[in-house]
């Protein structure tokens, strides 16, 4: 039995706007991650997950980020396939003109507490803001695409 799998990497930011408590929010509209969600995107090859973090935060909100801050990791894994989905999570501050819009979906600023709040967020950022907002700092899922997705805290 290989203990290898494929894995594809991917990062996802809360970006607060500095001096506040407002996040940089992406209402996506995209495919299966549609709804409010935190910008993110994959990690290219060579590349770091910090490096990239920053890089698609940059990207997809027009913002210079700084204070870049690991807060946790959700591996989604395949349940009979030899796959698996990584996001490695971040916190960081972002300055300057957020832009209205990409190809990704619309951005907006949005206070905090309403994001938490919001029932249009994507498919399980209620689990992901755990590891945002320091409560855990891993979560584990298995998948298989049937729409039978299991999210645990570990």
């Amino acid at each position: 039995m290989s203990r290898t799998e494929q894995a594809e990497l991917t990062v996802m930011v809360m970006v607060r706007k500095k001096g506040t408590d407002l996040v940089a929010v992406e209402k996506r509209r995209k495919g299966q991650w549609d709804g409010l969600i935190f910008p993110g995107g994959h990690v290219e090859r060579g590349e770091s997950f910090a490096r990239a973090a920053l890089r698609e935060a940059e990207e997809e909100t027009g913002l210079r980020v700084s204070a870049l801050q690991f807060c946790g990791m959700v591996h989604w894994s395949h349940r009979t396939a030899a796959e698996r989905y990584l996001v490695m999570l971040y916190r960081a501050e972002g300055e300057g003109e957020l832009l209205p819009s990409t190809a990704e979906g619309e951005n907006l600023w949005m206070p905090l507490g309403e994001f938490i709040a919001s029932a249009g967020k994507s498919p399980a950022m209620d689990e992901y803001l755990s590891c945002f907002l320091g409560e855990e700092g891993e979560l584990f899922a298995e998948y298989d695409g049937g729409g039978t997705d299991t999210l645990v805290r570990q």
